[in-house]
């Protein structure tokens, strides 16, 4: 497999792509920020208004992050992203290029690999991923990269409707990673 393309991300992509792989720790979020005050209204009643007091503060900054936050992580990052982005995936390697900034990581350093319809999410740690837009690729170079990324991950290659995405993490390899 050797696929290339090139491509200028825009601030609504990447807010996109931040969103779809920060998926599982904004439910999470979105679940303390409805708990925290539903605790705090409970705590009030019972005289203990400093657990309470913490919990609506919690309960704010997570709802921030949520909003404002994504936007503004979003626009920090965008001023880094100047220019094309340039892409080159191998059996071997996922190599981005961007003005001033060369990276070439093998596909076994990357913890999951996500395959979405829009983006490829490829996750250094749970939570830092690079983000590789798919609108560049034409349908036998999808096609083959469905394939292989069906083959690295284990699963069965299978088309993906346009709601769904699949996420599985890259399975176990022979050095005890």
């Amino acid at each position: 497999m050797n696929i290339s393309t090139s491509y200028r991300m825009s601030f609504e992509e990447l807010l996109r792509a931040t969103r779809v792989g920060n998926r599982r720790r904004r439910r999470l979020a979105l679940l303390a920020v409805v708990l925290l005050p539903t605790d705090a209204v409970l705590l009030f009643p019972l005289g203990n208004y400093p657990v309470g007091l913490v919990a609506l503060v919690a309960a704010g900054i997570l709802l921030y992050q949520l909003t404002l936050g994504t936007h503004r992580a979003a626009r920090k990052a965008m001023a880094k992203i100047t220019g094309a982005v340039e892409v080159t995936l191998t059996d071997e390697t996922v190599t981005i290029r961007r003005p001033g900034v060369h990276t070439e990581i093998a596909w076994q350093q990357y913890h999951r690999v996500l395959d979405t319809p829009e983006f490829l999410l490829c996750y250094l740690n749970p939570f830092t991923f690079h983000p590789v837009l798919k609108r560049g690729f034409d349908t036998a170079q999808l096609d083959r990269l469905a394939a292989f990324v069906a083959d690295l991950t284990g699963t069965p290659a299978t088309p993906i409707p346009p709601a769904l995405s699949r996420s599985v993490p890259v399975r176990e390899r022979a050095g005890g990673r």
